[in-house]
């Protein structure tokens, strides 16, 4: 039987598991709060399982290994330890607090909890807009599965592209969060296996020994720290300090940090989150597949193509076939948490702030249609993206997206859950000196490493809290402030 049929027939069963959990738990999606955040009855592990699927897109499994691969030890250095670190400890850090805080106001969305936490509706429509940056991420993940399932299926990768949104769209419309939880789990679990496959493939080089040699050899920078031909990892502030300070600050997308809304108790989160930081970490390792594919490949590949290529020549059509599908896992989990969230703030955010009170009924049908059309241009960037990558690869196309969304977030989210007395002004002004450093630093080529998206993140969180520290020093801290 053909690489192909196998992979057909693969595909075909994963879409009627998953498609039967989004129609069980349609019935159980009768509200916004359902819809956005689920009944809130479902086991800590369960959410945390799910965690682990959307902090782990296909990022990690076939674009993030592509950049170890291309600029060596600096990458895995960068993404995996320091970016591994910083997440780790933000996952710790604003869980319980976001939940608890949530919980109180009943808040469904990142915008809608900051707009509460502030009592800002203007703050709720920054980060309601700033949030359909995602879709530059959703971008990221439907290419790469595109080009893995396209040689897999013998299918041009935009047809794929279209398909995988149709049949996702739709999942997430019937299902909500409930049906996303339980389907992210079962797409963990299966995660965990190909990683397990995918990392023991290179176990027999350590064997061997002499990996960094075999690196220095076909380019001494692979095996340095730094990677000063890179783009991206040239010295240590790149390397270190922006992947680690991007890492704590990552877990302020909404469909990371809501997950803590999924919980029902505060003595959940301990389980939610030991479960989620363990398989995350198992699935990190996965970036040191690059340097197998480093060793394995003989001509150079294309960033974005580095592990369908090695997969084709590494494993037989059996196991190619099975590493696809924990591929189509690692990518859809994670799409279907970004859909979830943009339909969640078209219901939650977009249409109160402009219709004002309404049913959930009519909600609902608003964040349906809008999912709708945030697929639709998730396929027209995702065409352009397989025709004319930027830099080279998808990731950086999504990087300038999210990353700017979740270092605006990052800020009111910290201030509201550890530092309550700082004031709404401060907040809002903090925010603005984010984004536009951000802007600027882009716009006019400030230093060299201007291109970088992690270090436009880096500038302008630390330009945000230089307002915060100024704004404490000239008396902007609320007095009678409780903790948040």
């Amino acid at each position: 039987m053909s690489t192909a049929t196998l992979g057909w027939i693969a595909v075909l069963a994963y879409f009627a598991v998953t498609t039967t959990l989004a129609v069980r738990n349609a019935r159980r999606t009768k509200s916004v709060a359902t819809y956005a955040v689920g009944t809130r009855n479902i086991p800590a592990f369960v959410v945390g399982l799910s965690l682990a699927a959307q902090l782990t897109s296909v990022a990690t499994f076939v674009v993030n290994p592509g950049l170890v691969y291309a600029y060596g030890y600096a990458a895995l250095l960068g993404y995996g330890v320091c970016a591994g670190t910083g997440i780790t400890l933000g996952l710790a850090f604003f869980s319980r607090r976001f939940r608890r805080q949530g919980t109180r106001v009943q808040a469904l969305t990142v915008p809608q909890w900051i707009g509460a936490r502030y009592e800002s509706t203007a703050l709720r429509w920054v980060f309601a807009v700033l949030s359909l940056g995602l879709v530059t991420f959703a971008t990221l993940i439907v290419v790469a599965l595109a080009v893995v399932l396209g040689r897999t299926l013998a299918l041009p990768p935009a047809w794929v592209a279209a398909g995988l949104l149709v049949i996702v769209v739709t999942g997430v419309m019937l299902g909500g969060a409930t049906a996303h939880a339980w389907t992210n789990a079962v797409q963990a679990s299966i995660m965990v296996v190909v990683a397990v496959v995918l990392i023991g493939k290179g176990l027999p080089l350590l064997a061997d020994g002499g990996i960094t040699a075999r690196l220095a050899a076909i380019d001494p920078h692979l095996v340095m720290p730094t990677n000063p031909v890179s783009p991206f990892f040239r010295n240590v502030f790149e390397v270190a300090v922006c992947n680690f300070i991007v890492g704590l600050s990552i877990v302020c997308q909404p469909h990371i940090i809501a997950k803590a809304l999924y919980l029902r108790e505060d003595r959940d989160v301990r389980s939610y989150l030991a479960t989620a930081i363990v398989v995350g970490l198992l699935f990190t390792g996965v970036l040191v597949t690059g340097i197998w594919a480093r060793l394995a490949l003989a001509q150079p590949v294309p960033i974005d193509r580095v592990i369908a290529t090695w997969m084709a020549v590494s494993f037989a059509p059996a196991m190619q076939v099975l590493i696809m599908i924990g591929l189509l896992c690692a990518g859809l989990s994670t799409l279907e948490g970004i859909l979830l969230a943009l339909s969640a703030t078209f219901s939650a955010d977009f249409y109160p702030l402009v219709a004002g009170k309404g049913g959930d009924r009519t909600a609902l049908l608003v964040g349906r249609v809008g999912l709708a059309v945030v697929a639709i241009v998730t396929a027209g960037l995702a065409a352009w993206q397989i025709a004319h990558p930027t830099a080279g690869t998808v990731a950086i196309f999504a990087q300038y997206g999210v990353f700017l969304f979740f270092s605006a977030a990052f800020l009111p989210l910290a201030c509201g859950m550890f530092l309550p007395r700082v004031t709404r002004p401060v907040v809002s002004l903090s925010v603005a000196a984010v984004v536009i450093t951000y802007f600027a630093f882009a716009l006019f080529k400030v230093t060299a490493l201007h291109n970088n998206p992690g270090f436009l993140a880096t500038a302008g969180i630390l330009a945000g809290w230089t307002v915060v520290a100024v704004g404490a020093l000239a008396g902007g801290l609320h007095p009678k402030a409780e903790q948040a």
